[in-house]
């Protein structure tokens, strides 16, 4: 007989993990004073809240994934239908979870739609985490990254964003005739043009044999800024340094919005068929909030952070 035990293990070692990595980033924030209480209360109340309401909105639709992989895996196994058990380990062992849900989550050019656009805030996400990380000291920022892809982009980016919150900017004091003009590096935006290009051959190859390693790209290289601050400290002085132009960071959002809306279209899907989307499958539901909740918590951040 085929043991359980070690799918079931895997299931819980994730469920495990994210916990303690959401305990893990709460606990940096908390345990540093927020120096401008009076200026950053609306904002902590703000981000905790859109914290708060992109974890409920994702992980509903996320267990209500897990309900329908197991019922869709249950109709197609007859040993499962002839007594009224719960056959978890048996699902877990015969489903490839993260495999069926990225597929059905881009199964359609219109599904596609909504889920490359993580992709796109992720990317901008983790130039943002290498900066500001730099500029604030910010421990451990591969927690907030690692959070972000198993649990929710949406959800990490807020609680990194009360972690930029909570920490001052470094005071780096240098002569005056030595103070360099605040720039981003260049390492930052060819970074943000790679994971563009990796995004847009994504979309143009959804049917390809090789798309579960090339779905595994985007993944890989949203770390690719905190390996690259681990190995050099590079010649930019922290205080000094500032994210790529808002105009590049939302360009990379309406290129990828640009490329996932015309496959769609041309293939005589209607704006209103795309949206309607959101709540075809619980996978799509579930990025698709992600993506929903990216775009209210990076406005929102852009709207209310301090100027530098």
């Amino acid at each position: 007989m085929v043991s359980n035990a070690r799918p079931l293990a895997i299931l819980a070692s994730y469920m495990v993990t994210a916990a303690a990595l959401t305990v893990r980033c709460i606990g940096i924030v908390r345990r540093h004073p927020v120096q401008k209480a009076k200026k950053s209360a609306g904002s902590l109340v703000l981000f905790s809240a859109l914290a708060a309401v992109s974890l409920a909105t994702t992980w509903s639709y996320m267990f209500g994934y897990f309900r329908w992989s197991y019922f869709d895996w249950a109709a197609n196994t007859p040993s499962a239908t002839a007594d009224d058990q719960l056959h978890l380990g048996e699902w877990l062992r015969d489903t490839s979870l993260f495999k069926q849900a990225w597929f059905s989550a881009l199964e359609t050019p219109a599904r596609a739609w909504w889920t490359l656009q993580i992709f796109g805030f992720c990317a901008i996400w983790s130039v943002m985490l290498s900066v500001q990380a730099k500029k604030r000291n910010i421990p451990q920022i591969w927690a907030f990254m690692l959070l972000g892809q198993i649990v929710a982009i949406s959800f990490a980016s807020n609680l990194f964003f009360l972690a930029v919150l909570a920490h001052d900017v470094k005071d780096e004091k240098k002569p005056a005739q030595s103070k360099q003009k605040p720039s981003s590096r260049t390492s930052d935006i060819l970074i943000l043009v790679v994971n563009l290009a990796v995004t847009l051959f994504l979309f143009g190859n959804l049917d390809s044999p090789y798309f579960l390693f090339l779905l595994l790209a985007p993944h890989v290289l949203a770390f690719v800024p905190l390996l690259r601050d681990g190995i050099s400290s590079g010649s930019t002085e922290s205080s000094q340094l500032r994210e790529p132009s808002k105009v590049l960071q939302f360009g990379i959002l309406a290129a990828v919005l640009a490329a996932g809306t015309s496959q769609p279209i041309a293939s005589g899907e209607t704006w209103k068929s795309i949206l309607d989307t959101l709540y075809e499958h619980p996978a799509v539901s579930s990025v698709g909030w992600d993506v929903i909740c990216c775009w209210v918590s990076y406005t929102a951040w852009f709207l209310v952070r301090d100027s530098e």
